[in-house]
């Protein structure tokens, strides 16, 4: 779908494996704050949906993309790129309150656990004690429950996005989820809204369920009336689907482009023709690893999660999935003619403590958005295929400098589309 232009320009907003991001939506919502400012000399209204055909976001990034292409009563986007980091800020406190569950049980219980605990710290010591009470809280947080309910999320959600649909975006957004009953792929997106109204969900049903991610917030279902008749939806977090949803998109866009013609929509598309701008939510890749050792303690409750509160399998199954859509990035966009039309913004050197999807405390929201600017002045990088850790590029300067490149990319694409439109008065 060109406009009277040269380019087809795409924004790509990761998830965070598999916890969905949650709070690390505060990583891409910076780096999202600086392109805004910088396309700011087009006029002190500029929004990113201004400039960019398609908008890609998986759990926190399809709550970012919804929030970024939903008009207000102005037909403006709801919140500017500034905002976002505001958002996260002041309302993950509220979406991961810091309470343990065992608050919630009755003090009859704590008072029984609390006496046994006791007798144990005084007969085995120290160690014995934490090692008991960690099992204590994994069956209390993990065993029977989501960790939340999602109550105030939801709710967040319904409040900001009110009933808009899919087919009132500013652009075309694509936001992908996971169904579970039949267990499939869920791809929203505005394109296939406007020409299908059984495809035209409310947004803040999509948001709630490409963000419940498993474990920490509870599936979701909800239902869609069309002239068809009802549709049901029992959805899971994006990220199940397409955490790194790049690929995605260029799909996506590519069959829409391509629609009705006779060749393969593979051989007719101009790639070239694509630019994009992938943001990654971070990683703790760099951080301390899973060490394998003789192998023979990788059970079953080894696998879903070990001593420091990581869950292995789902944090090996993500950061696959991820590195597999980087990979075939890398290379896709490897060709002289492709190269410059391609940036991806991403840090592997989270410590696992700021990894964590719910680290709400102040100190780790702080040190987030300090994380963000800290990105913009690295140095570009690419992902090495041979260690799969983000390695800088020579001569390509910082993200910052990058961004500022890529803005004026988006500038004279636009400004090359207005020339191209038709006069009012014509």
């Amino acid at each position: 779908m060109e406009k009277n232009g040269e380019l087809i320009t795409i924004l790509s907003i990761d998830g965070g494996g598999g916890g969905g991001g949650g709070v690390r939506g505060i990583i891409p919502g910076t780096i999202l704050a600086f392109l805004e400012s910088e396309l700011q000399l087009d006029g002190g209204d500029a929004r990113l949906v201004d400039y960019f055909d398609y908008i890609a976001g998986t759990s926190t990034g399809g709550l970012i993309t919804a929030m970024l292409a939903t008009p207000d009563e102005k037909n403006r986007p709801l919140l500017a790129a500034k905002d976002i980091k505001n958002f996260y800020s002041e309302e993950s406190p509220k979406i991961f309150p810091q309470v343990q569950l065992r608050a919630l049980l009755g003090w009859a219980w704590i008072d029984a656990v609390g006496d046994w605990l006791k007798s144990i710290w005084d007969k085995y010591g120290k160690p014995a004690y934490q090692t008991v009470e960690f099992v204590i809280d994994r069956i209390e947080t993990q065993g029977f429950r989501p960790r939340y309910n999602g109550d105030y999320l939801h709710e967040k959600i319904k409040e900001t996005l009110g009933d808009k649909r899919l087919s009132n975006t500013l652009t075309n957004v694509i936001i992908p989820s996971f169904d579970i009953r039949f267990l499939q792929p869920v791809i929203f997106s505005t394109s296939k809204a406007k020409c299908d109204d059984q495809k035209d969900a409310p947004l803040a049903e999509v948001c709630i369920g490409t963000t419940a991610a498993p474990y920490y917030l509870p599936p979701y279902y909800f239902e869609m009336n069309s002239s068809e008749g009802t549709k049901q939806f029992n959805l899971v977090d994006g990220g199940i689907a397409a955490n790194n949803p790049t690929r995605l998109a260029i799909s996506e866009v590519t069959k829409e482009k391509c629609q009705g013609k006779n060749s393969s929509h593979w051989s007719t598309m101009d790639y070239s023709k694509l630019l994009v701008l992938s943001l990654g939510t971070g990683s703790s890749k760099k951080d301390e690893q899973f060490v394998v050792g003789d192998g023979q303690q990788w059970g079953f409750v080894s696998w879903l999660f070990d001593s420091g509160g990581r869950m292995p399998f789902i944090d090996v199954l993500f950061n696959a999935m991820d590195d597999m859509v980087d990979i075939y990035m890398s290379i896709f966009f490897k060709g002289s003619a492709l190269k410059d039309n391609y940036l991806r913004i991403q840090t592997d050197s989270l410590k696992y403590s700021e990894y964590n999807t719910d680290n709400s405390n102040k100190a780790n929201l702080e040190n987030l958005v300090r994380i963000g600017n800290d990105l913009l002045k690295q140095p570009v990088s690419e992902r090495n295929l041979d260690t799969g850790y983000y390695e800088p590029l020579d001569g390509q300067g910082t993200n910052e400098d990058a961004l500022q490149k890529f803005a004026e990319k988006l500038s004279c694409e636009r400004k090359l589309r207005l020339r191209h439109q038709p006069h009012p008065l014509s």
